[in-house]
């Protein structure tokens, strides 16, 4: 057993098929298929079995799959550490959509700057999907907003956000303060994608207070909401991080919902068994130094 043979386990294992991991490790089908076969032989115990057309793992490769991941991840550190990987390495970034709008570029500006050698890599997405991502070592660390959900994730907080109710600089609501909730069961709502943590906080919230959002919209695109929002199709909630110029040029109007706590934190989240080089420490810097600002 090899190396490889794990990578070729642990791809076949994600991609759910031979000849989609033959075709992303850019090997033959049945080279592929070799490699499993030698590990099972290995292991005497099969990893995979045919389903239709198909693969199913069983129940000894879901028991393999995370500790291949691992040492694969270990694998990648001590290769990228005999590079010299704290200035002239890479770096795998991954950000939930909201955050890699409003505040990842300037970030990524500013380290890039320090260090012009660095290879990185961005990956932005909804906050669940990027999650996953740091779980499975695609990504070495991530920003996201809501909620953890593995407790294999070491999170701390980098900085302080709050969703605004937006409307239509012409909607009734537009300046109103404390509207009352069960004003709005007539309103169409405008809604970020239902695994983004924006769109978690705010069905959280909402239904703290027996109410529940049925959009009428949805998007991963916060700029389309705005634009939806700002010609009178409905209204949404948004971060107020990404809506402070639209509401300083009163391209739309915002309102508060009465007794509505809709606070919420960025988080910095990354593996629990993830060596934290120089680099990575210096990002990590430059989150605190962005909540000192």
């Amino acid at each position: 057993m090899t190396l490889k043979h794990i990578k070729i386990f642990v791809t076949v294992y994600q991609e759910e098929s031979i000849t989609r991991a033959a075709e992303k490790l850019r090997m033959t089908q049945p080279a592929t298929s070799l490699a499993i076969r030698e590990l099972e032989e290995y292991y005497h115990t099969k990893l995979f079995e045919r389903s239709g057309r198909g693969i199913r793992v069983t129940s000894a490769g879901s028991q393999l799959y995370p500790n291949a991941v691992r040492l694969l991840s270990l694998y990648d550190e001590m290769d990228a550490e005999m590079k010299n990987w704290d200035t002239s390495g890479r770096l795998r970034i991954g950000s939930s959509i909201s955050i890699g709008s409003c505040i990842l570029p300037q970030l990524i500006s500013r380290f890039t700057k320090e260090y012009p050698e660095l290879d990185l890599y961005v990956n932005v997405d909804s906050s669940d999907v990027i999650e996953q991502n740091v779980l499975e070592n695609h990504l070495d660390f991530a920003l996201i907003e809501g909620s953890v959900h593995s407790e294999k994730l070491k999170a701390s907080v980098f900085l302080d956000d709050e969703l605004v109710p937006v409307c239509s600089r012409f909607h009734p609501l537009a300046g109103a303060e404390n509207v009352e909730l069960d004003s709005l069961k007539n309103e169409h709502f405008l809604m970020r994608e239902p695994h983004s943590g924006t769109r978690q906080l705010a069905d959280s919230s909402f239904a703290l207070k027996n109410f529940q959002i049925r959009p009428t919209w949805e998007s991963t695109s916060t700029a389309a909401l705005i634009n939806a929002v700002s010609i009178g199709l409905g209204i949404s909630i948004l971060p107020k991080r990404m809506l402070e110029k639209q509401l300083r040029m009163h391209q739309i109007g915002s309102f508060t919902i009465r007794d509505m706590d809709l606070k919420r934190h960025y988080s910095l989240i990354y593996h629990e068994n993830k060596f934290v080089s120089p680099t990575m420490e210096r990002f990590f810097e430059m989150l605190t130094e962005l909540r000192n600002d």
